[in-house]
């Protein structure tokens, strides 16, 4: 930035708030600094889109602040909220805390203040009651809260006065919410606090990767408002991005999970020695809770210096282990998903990527954590342990080299949401159906809704939908009856049914799943929690890890296991979590990639390793690798062409039958859609149950013995006709579904994930999964969040669109007849876990056995 253009940016902010930016930054703003500051001081609604380190959220406060300044020069101000701050993660919210720290008391000193004029308060589900109170009496000027705590502030009627001064809401990360049900939870909260605002306020969105920005700024703004969109660069001469990937296979070796896993270690262990701080990114809790444990006995070194960090730990040790990052003090600290985002990390100068991210969107977000500085270098590496793991690591670190971050798409109208949204405008006060309605339209994810699905769903909540007789609590008395009504409603209008239904709200609020869990305690100390299920079976003696610690369990009460600290060879503990699928756009690119290989591996094996080499900046073991991959795959069957779908046969020597491998350049949402719809139209047609199998790049289903399909047979398997009904179909005979519907059942709050006086006994949610869901779907089929639980799973746990599209594009079907899996079925399609989808009759199924053990 030109010194003249420095100075300009600069008068933007009021002299002591200037005077101290100058001090600290002599460099100037950054361009997102420059570009956004015009903007908020104007009070439009803004989108600033800049990478990481460039100073947005400083923007974002550092104008809100300087006009509050301004304000407080001419005179005294009515004291309550001014600007309200949103992130997706409490640990984002305290950093933010902290960092808002260092300016309000350089500017306190330049006024010459005794104390700073501008307050702030944390409320998130971590604050105190005391400090929740304090809150409510004397409201800061800048609030920085979640998503679920800006809810349920939303429902308390002592709030609304301090809603009346908002001026600016600043949405962090936002790309992380608009895709799910936790943004548009957040969404329809923001035209709430709109509504109790004398002026609507000014949004302020920021992302580091979200594309089309159109998208996030409709979700910011809703569709009726108009949003600025800034896109700023990296500031002249910025280092940038580096991003190696790197296999733990050399070439002509099979995958071996011990020796991949020495070698992970080991490299790790350079990773570490030679950075000031690392990052990894271990995917899941229990790897997380692996790695730590062995990192620490290789490096020989305690929690001192190796740190865990996950969702499961407790809050204290996690801001902990922030605050020690940030100061410089650990050499690495290993994470599940928990630190993607814009937490602040200090000097952390290198993220290693254990495994596939699933999108280049969280390849950048990941890799950003190191280098979160403007001058420092973004250092990534990506570990690969498989062929399978390296070709997708390809293409995902040179879609992030790219910045060809995946398209985000608005959830549509969720209903479990709107109902726990109308529960919660019921608990502030009465409401009128049309105000309400016009209300939450307001918001983008809402636009498209219906007004018979907002009556359905009032209708619910009233207790007016059928109710299927024997429908029970898994512990009667603990929790509502799901029949029971939670609001009233009459003439036009409807409220709150009484005091206990605000207080089930306020314990339920929020659209967070996840499996029930038990708090881990060692001499006093709650070290996190374990999932209950997993905590019913551990008896007094069994071991396993937790923060990277050996723990012996002691005994179990109120919902508390007590362990011991211990030195012997321990288990990991389970956590159920989805596995990481690709990405759609990373799915296509992965297709691509081995399309382009096959005709490059024509020309013989050297040629391909040079183009690996040349074109894709891989080292010779690393194109080794996929070369023995690809060369292996021609030889037993075929890499088949990105516009088509392969498909091979070969003997399931488990079960006897037969299985079929579907290859197809699909994502694993559009895989399980396609899986589901192939699974139905052979399970109508055999009259037997069968076995799926889905995964990133294709799926499989295992026919059983006597059950056989030809090529002639395929057009109609993958045909568009009827695709959604048989996708349906196939969802009905599995158990996706029923699992789906017991979180959207918690999210309307029809049962509770933390009943009134305690928590269910463990397992206790199941019989909604088991019992709940056939009661509903027999008595009343077209009940709201049946309707939720169908759109749900088509457009968002699978990609019913996306799979469609793709069949309509007409790809060639290829049809191979083999002795045994292929190496890319091998590679891809995991046979571990399959679901059986059920299309036998138990009548069937026992005439079937008796004819087989019945002598002719």
């Amino acid at each position: 930035m030109r010194g003249s253009d420095r100075s300009d940016a600069l008068l933007a902010l009021e002299g002591p708030v200037r005077d101290w930016f100058a001090e600290s930054f002599p460099g100037g703003p950054t361009p997102a600094q420059e570009q956004a500051w015009p903007i908020i001081n104007a009070g439009e609604n803004l989108l600033l889109v800049s990478p990481t380190g460039t100073g947005k959220t400083l923007a974002a406060f550092l104008a809100i602040i300087d006009r509050l300044v301004r304000e407080q020069a001419v005179g005294p101000t009515r004291p309550g909220l001014r600007c309200v701050y949103v992130s997706p993660l409490r640990s984002l919210g305290y950093d933010i805390e902290r960092n808002l720290a260092l300016p309000l008391e350089g500017i306190r000193r330049r006024l010459g203040l005794a104390k700073s004029p501008i307050s702030i308060g944390v409320r998130t589900g971590d604050t105190s009651a005391y400090q929740r109170r304090k809150l409510r009496d004397e409201p800061p000027d800048l609030l920085i809260t979640t998503p679920e705590s800006l809810s349920l502030m939303l429902s308390q009627s002592v709030w609304d006065e301090a809603w009346r001064g908002v001026g600016h809401i600043i949405v962090d990360e936002v790309h992380a919410l608009v895709p799910n049900k936790r943004g548009a939870d957040l969404a329809v909260s923001l035209e709430r606090l709109a509504r109790r605002s004398t002026a609507d306020p000014a949004r302020i969105g920021l992302s580091a990767t979200c594309r089309p920005a159109s998208t996030v700024s409709r979700f910011l703004v809703g569709p009726s408002r108009e949003c600025r969109i800034v896109e700023a660069p990296l500031p002249e001469g910025s280092p940038g991005l580096s991003l190696e990937v790197e296999s733990l296979l050399k070439p002509d070796e099979s995958s071996y999970r011990p020796l991949t896993y020495r070698r992970l270690l080991r490299r790790l262990r350079e990773a570490t020695r030679s950075a000031r701080t690392s990052v990894i990114f271990a995917n899941t809790r229990a790897f997380t809770e692996r790695l730590t444990h062995d990192l620490r006995k290789e490096l020989g070194v305690g929690p001192e210096a190796v740190a865990a960090h996950h969702s499961a730990l407790d809050a204290e040790r996690r801001r902990a282990v922030e605050a020690s990052l940030k100061a410089g003090e650990l050499k690495a600290v290993i994470t599940s998903t928990s630190l993607e985002l814009g937490v602040d990390i200090g000097q952390a100068d290198l993220s290693v990527l254990v495994g596939l991210p699933g999108s280049a969107s969280r390849c950048l977000q990941r890799v950003g954590r190191a280098g979160h500085r403007v001058e420092a270098v973004t250092r990534g590496l990506l570990l690969a342990a498989t062929p399978a793991e390296l070709a997708g690591a390809v293409v995902t670190a040179e879609a992030a080299r790219a910045g060809r971050v995946e398209p985000l798409r608005i959830p549509r109208a969720p209903l479990d949401v709107l109902c726990q949204q109308l529960i919660g405008m019921a608990s502030g006060g009465e409401w009128s159906s049309d105000d309400a309605f016009a209300l939450v339209r307001r918001s983008a994810p809402m636009a498209e809704l219906s007004r018979a699905d907002f009556d359905d769903c009032l209708s619910f909540l009233a207790g007016d939908l059928a109710a299927p007789p024997g429908a029970f609590e898994p512990e009667p008395g603990s929790a509502p009856r799901w029949t029971s009504p939670r609001i009233w409603k009459r003439g036009g209008l409807f409220g709150i049914k009484n005091r206990r239904v605000i207080r089930w709200f306020w314990s339920n609020v929020g659209t967070i799943t996840s499996e029930e869990s038990v708090r881990v305690q060692v001499d006093g100390e709650v070290i996190g929690t374990i999932e209950g299920a997993y905590a019913e079976r551990l008896q007094p003696g069994d071991r396993f890890i937790l923060d990277g610690r050996g723990m012996e369990f002691r005994r179990s009460e109120d919902l508390t296991v007590h362990a011991k600290f211990t030195s012997e060879e321990s288990n990991l503990p389970r956590w159920s979590s989805d596995r990481q699928g690709l990405s759609a756009e990373l799915a296509r690119d992965l297709a691509s990639f081995r399309s382009e290989a096959a005709k490059v591996l024509t020309e013989g094996p050297s040629a391909l390793r040079a183009w690996l080499a040349e074109t894709h900046d891989l080292g010779p073991d690393e194109a080794g690798v996929l070369e023995a991959l690809f060369a292996a795959q021609e030889q037993v069957s075929e890499i088949p062409p990105v516009d088509s779908v392969l498909v091979e046969e070969y003997p399931d020597p488990e079960e006897g039958g037969t299985l079929y491998a579907f290859h197809a350049p699909l994502g694993r949402p559009a895989s399980e859609a396609m899986g589901r719809a192939t699974a139905a139209r052979l399970g109508r047609r055999f009259g037997r149950d069968l076995r799926l199998v889905v995964a990133d790049l294709g799926w499989s289903i295992a026919l059983p013995e006597g059950s056989r399909i030809t090529r002639e047979d395929l057009p109609g398997l993958l045909t568009t006709t009827g695709f959604e009904n048989d996708v349906l179909d196939g969802l009905d005979r599995g158990e996706l579904p029923a699992r789906r519907f017991r979180h959207i059942a918690a999210t309307a709050l029809m049962v509770l994930r933390r009943p009134e006086g305690g928590r269910t006994r463990v397992g206790g949610l199941l019989w909604v999964s088991q019992r709940l869901y056939p009661l509903v779907k027999a008595a009343c089929p077209d009940h709201p969040l049946l309707r939720e639980t169908r759109r749900e799973v088509l457009e968002e746990t699978l990609d019913a669109p996306t799979a469609l599209d793709w069949l309509a594009s007409g790809p060639e079907v290829r049809f191979r007849v083999l002795d045994g899996p292929s190496p890319f079925a091998a590679a891809w399609i995991d046979p571990g876990g399959p679901e059986p989808v059920r299309f036998e009759s138990p009548a069937d199924a026992l005439r079937r056995l008796h004819e087989r053990l019945t002598p002719r």
